[in-house]
C-alpha cells in the first residue's frame, strides 16, 4: 500500500511545466497534523485490511520540505501505529521477497526539488532510510531551462552541492520531457549516469501541443537513449533507465502496468492538504468540486472504498478502452493502462490522448528494436 500526503501546495519553484503553473499564487494550503494523523491511520488499517504487511508513505507537495515538522511527526506516528499494534521493532526499507513473512514493514520516500536540502535534512533522511524521488532534469543548462526559481533564475545551483551525497543515498531521478527540452534529453541521461546515479526515468509532458516534427525529434533522442542504455547493460553497469527497460520488461515478461505498476485500484490512495482522498497523484487538489475524490480522510472507509468514484476505478481495471481493443502495445501503454496520464491528458481515466498514443507507439517500437541478446533480455526481467 502507497499512502501519498500532499503535505503542502506551495512550491519554492516555478517550473514551467508544472500542472499547477496557473494556480500557485492561490495555492497555500498546508495539511494539519489531524489530517496527517487521519490519513496515516486510514492508509495502515486498509493496509491490514488488505492482508498487506507493506505500507509506503511519500510526503509529496508542492515542495514537501518546506513542512519537515510534519515529516518527522509523520514517520514517527507510523512508527508509533506499528509498534502498538504488532508490539514489535519496526523494520524500515522496502517489500522483502517473502511474501510470507509477519513482520510489518514500512517504508518513507519523498519527492523533492532538493533545492532546501541541508546536511541535518539528509541525515535525517539516511537514517530513516528514505527512499528520495529527486526532481533533476540534467546538467545545468539543461536542468535550468524548466526548472525556474520563483524570479526566473535557474535552480540547478541550490541542488549542485548535494548531488554528490544523493548518488550514495537510495535516489531515483526523475527528469520530466518538455517540448523545449528534449533535443539535450540523451546527453541529459549520460551525464545523470555519470554523477552516480543509478536509477532514473524521464516522463513526458503531455501538453497537447506536440508536433509531428518535435516528436521526430524525440524519437531520435530515444534511439540515443536506448543506444546508450544498451551499452551499459553490455558493459554490466547497474543503471536502471525506466523510460526504456519499463516498456521492455513488460513486454518479456507479459506483465501489465496497470497490475504490476499503477496500482490505482488497491495498491495506492494520495491525500490533498485538505484531507480529500483522490486514486493517484495527478488527481490532487484541494478544489471542492474536483473530479475523482474518493473521499475524505474523517469519511466512513467503507464509503471511501466502495463508493462511486471508487467503482468506476475498478471498472478502469477491469476492462479495455474502446479505442485500444486489438492494439498490441496496449498493456504497457500509458494512453492505456496510466489513470493519471488519461486523466490529466483527457480529463478522464476512461479517455485515449492521439498524442499520448502516438507517443508510446513511437518509443514501443524504439524499445522493442533494441532487444537483440539473450543477455540484455535476461538483464531487463531480472532488473
Amino acid at each position: 500500500m502507497n499512502l501519498v500526503l500532499s503535505l503542502t501546495e506551495r512550491c519554492n519553484l516555478r517550473c514551467t511545466y508544472c500542472y499547477y503553473k496557473v494556480s500557485h499564487e492561490a495555492r497555500s494550503l498546508v495539511m494539519s497534523n489531524d489530517i496527517m494523523e487521519a490519513a496515516i491511520r486510514l492508509a495502515f488499517e486498509r493496509t491490514l485490511s488488505l492482508n498487506q504487511r507493506f505500507l509506503n508513505i511519500t510526503f509529496f507537495g508542492g515542495e514537501p520540505l518546506l513542512c519537515m515538522d510534519s515529516i518527522r511527526r509523520g514517520v514517527e506516528l507510523a512508527k508509533g501505529l506499528v509498534h502498538e499494534r504488532f508490539g514489535e521493532e519496526v523494520l524500515l526499507g522496502p517489500p522483502t521477497s517473502n511474501t510470507t513473512s509477519p513482520k510489518f514493514r514500512l517504508r518513507f520516500a519523498v519527492n523533492t526539488n532538493a533545492t532546501l536540502l541541508n546536511e541535518d535534512i539528509i541525515e535525517y533522511l539516511k537514517r530513516e532510510k528514505f527512499r528520495i524521488y529527486l526532481s533533476l532534469d540534467g546538467p545545468e543548462a539543461h536542468h535550468n531551462i524548466c526548472r525556474k526559481q520563483v524570479g526566473g533564475a535557474g535552480s540547478f545551483k541550490l541542488i549542485e552541492p548535494h548531488i554528490p551525497v544523493l548518488t550514495k543515498l537510495d535516489t531515483v531521478v526523475l527528469s520530466v520531457v518538455t517540448r523545449d527540452n528534449m533535443r539535450s534529453l540523451s546527453d541529459a541521461a549520460r551525464w545523470i549516469q555519470a554523477q552516480g546515479f543509478r536509477n532514473m526515468t524521464a516522463a513526458v509532458d503531455f501538453d497537447g501541443k506536440w508536433t509531428g516534427e518535435e516528436f521526430d525529434a524525440l524519437a531520435a533522442e530515444y534511439e540515443k537513449l536506448a543506444e546508450f542504455w544498451l551499452e551499459l547493460k553490455r558493459k554490466k553497469v547497474p543503471f536502471y533507465l525506466g523510460t526504456i527497460q519499463d516498456k521492455l520488461k513488460f513486454r518479456l515478461t507479459g506483465q501489465r502496468h496497470r497490475t504490476s505498476s499503477c496500482q490505482v485500484a488497491e495498491g495506492i490512495v494520495a491525500c490533498a492538504a485538505n484531507g480529500n482522498l483522490f486514486p493517484c497523484t495527478r488527481f490532487i487538489t484541494s478544489k471542492p468540486d474536483a473530479p475523482y475524490i474518493l473521499g475524505n480522510v474523517f469519511d466512513d472507509p467503507a464509503q471511501i472504498w466502495n463508493g462511486a468514484v471508487a467503482r468506476d476505478i475498478l471498472d478502469f481495471f477491469s476492462r479495455d478502452k474502446e479505442d485500444c481493443k486489438g492494439c498490441a502495445i496496449r498493456f504497457r501503454c500509458h494512453a492505456h493502462e496510466c489513470a493519471c496520464t488519461s486523466f490529466y491528458s483527457t480529463g478522464s481515466i476512461h479517455g485515449v490522448s492521439p498524442e499520448v498514443c502516438t507517443h508510446e507507439r513511437m518509443l514501443a517500437a524504439i524499445c522493442d528494436d533494441a532487444i537483440c541478446d539473450d543477455a540484455v533480455c535476461d538483464d531487463v526481467i531480472s532488473g
